[in-house]
């Protein structure tokens, strides 16, 4: 679950850590990026709802390798966006991510003793952290001078969450 929140924030950090070339390269206004994050932002609250909902009444054994297969899509797919398909898929991205909490604190609650939980939680929250560190230096290390090198980190982050539900 550490993993899965790393990959968690990463997917949602991948975008602004390219922002200035995908702004320059899919002739974004700035208000216009601000637009895309926003709906990222309003998804993610709004399902948030959704998926505690559904995490109480189904088994997070199936719902969160979904959740996660669904973000890991989403960020992947955002590798092909272009300024009209862009605002999608950060939507769809927030939607999905969202998942992840709900899941993530019902299995931490099925795992471990009520005496074990708040350390294991804070060892599931510390992934969020690590993917804000790491995320910046594997855009930067990923983006080129060459137009569309923004794209690679969507799919290289992507393919990442896609190989942790199948592992």
């Amino acid at each position: 679950m550490l993993l899965a929140s790393t990959i968690n924030y990463m997917d949602r950090m991948t975008l602004a850590s390219g922002s200035r070339r995908v702004i320059e390269e899919l002739h974004l206004t700035k208000a216009g990026y601000g637009q895309v994050e926003q709906y990222f932002g309003y998804a993610f609250a709004v399902s948030a709802i959704l998926f505690g909902a559904l995490a109480d009444r189904f088994s997070v054994r199936w719902l969160y390798p979904l959740v996660l297969s669904l973000w890991s899509l989403m960020g992947f797919l955002t590798g092909f966006a272009d300024a009209s398909s862009l605002p999608w898929c950060r939507a769809l991205l927030g939607l999905f991510e969202s998942g992840h909490w709900p899941c993530a604190l019902r299995t931490t609650q099925a795992l471990l003793a009520p005496a074990d939980r708040a350390l294991g939680n804070s060892i599931l929250q510390s992934g969020t952290a690590i993917g804000a560190i790491v995320t910046p230096l594997i855009v930067a290390a990923m983006l080129t001078p060459q137009p569309g090198s923004w794209r690679r980190p969507f799919f290289w982050i992507g393919g990442i969450g896609l190989l942790w539900v199948v592992a």
